[in-house]
């Protein structure tokens, strides 16, 4: 799987080196059948090679005995410095673009928003990893598990036989036996919610992209092709660039649809967030924290989704003087 991964990034580089000379060139280099097969030879070889790297399963057995002692402070620590450190950052390198050639700073409400959200932020990220001791929890056993499957792959025994399998187990219930429920399986409420949503949602995207691509003046792909360029070059270096100004702001829009509409779930009987929470005040009478529940939960994650496409709205906006 290491060397898969180290693979796919060789095979990212390897597209963008063939789509370059396409473009320069105008030749059909192939760019995606070259990064399938960089992966592909990656892969091979990973397979001789990987006896050879049995010295690593110590190393990982050491990291995750290192893992399993630790304190649940020190994550809790680290998460802590690291969502601090990097809205600190943000925020300096923020402030600087925006500093004139006399040392001014000139910020507008939705600059002071931006600063506002991210220290915000940093500070509700501080504050679960804090108050939810179970996350770093989860990171440590996380970490210990997986550093001990590798330990178990690349010891002596098992650097042989970098992939094992299993049948999975046969459950018989009557006369007709059946496989059972191995693996990542979802609840009947989950799953409708999920898929109802999902092509709910997606027919709505699906058609402010074709709206957008539409919106393009036709004379733009006439003129791409009296250069020379083919389809798939006119897609992307035409089309689509001038088409997403358009589908950006609507599918926005979508996107904040999904998360609100998640909480029609109570619907098939599964039990989000809204229906947990009208079952606490029912039961304890405390409604106003568990509306400001809702009302955080919902309003910061609404805020994200806004503060992701404006970031996009802005690269894609046109420069002008």
């Amino acid at each position: 799987a290491v060397v898969v991964l180290i693979g796919a990034v060789a095979a990212h580089f390897v597209r963008r080196h063939r789509q370059r000379i396409q473009d320069e060139t105008g030749a059909n280099t192939s760019p995606i059948l070259w990064a399938l097969g960089t992966v592909a030879l990656f892969g091979l070889v990973g397979l001789f090679v990987h006896p050879a790297f049995f010295w690593l399963g110590p190393i990982f057995g050491a990291i995750a005995d290192l893992l399993d002692s630790l304190p649940n402070a020190v994550p809790q620590l680290l998460f802590s410095a690291i969502a601090v450190g990097a809205a600190t950052t943000w925020i300096r390198r923020f402030v600087s673009d925006h500093r004139s050639g006399r040392g001014h700073v000139s910020l507008t409400d939705d600059d002071w928003f931006r600063i506002a959200f991210s220290a915000l932020a940093s500070l509700v990220i501080v504050f679960i990893v804090v108050r939810w001791t179970g996350i770093s929890s989860w990171v440590l056993n996380s970490g210990r598990d997986l550093f001990g499957v590798m330990e178990a792959k690349f010891n002596v025994d098992g650097a042989a036989r970098p992939f094992d399998a299993m049948r999975p187990d046969i459950v018989q219930k009557g006369k007709f036996p059946n496989y059972g429920k191995n693996g990542l399986t979802m609840s009947i409420g989950f799953a409708a919610v999920f898929f109802a949503v999902v092509f709910y949602t997606s027919a709505f995207i699906g058609e402010n992209i074709r709206g957008g691509i539409l919106a393009v003046p036709k004379g733009q792909t006439e003129a791409a092709k009296a250069v020379g360029l083919r389809r798939g070059q006119i897609l992307r270096h035409v089309v689509l660039p001038q088409a997403l100004r358009v589908i950006l702001p609507p599918t926005g829009n979508q996107y904040l649809n999904l998360l609100k509409n998640t909480s029609l779930a109570v619907a098939v009987g599964m039990s989000d967030l809204v229906q947990v929470g009208t079952t606490v005040f029912n039961q304890t009478g405390r409604t106003l924290p568990v509306v400001a529940i809702w009302m955080l939960f919902y309003l910061s994650c609404s805020l994200t989704i806004s503060v992701v496409v404006n970031w996009f709205n802005l690269r894609m906006r046109l420069v002008e003087r």
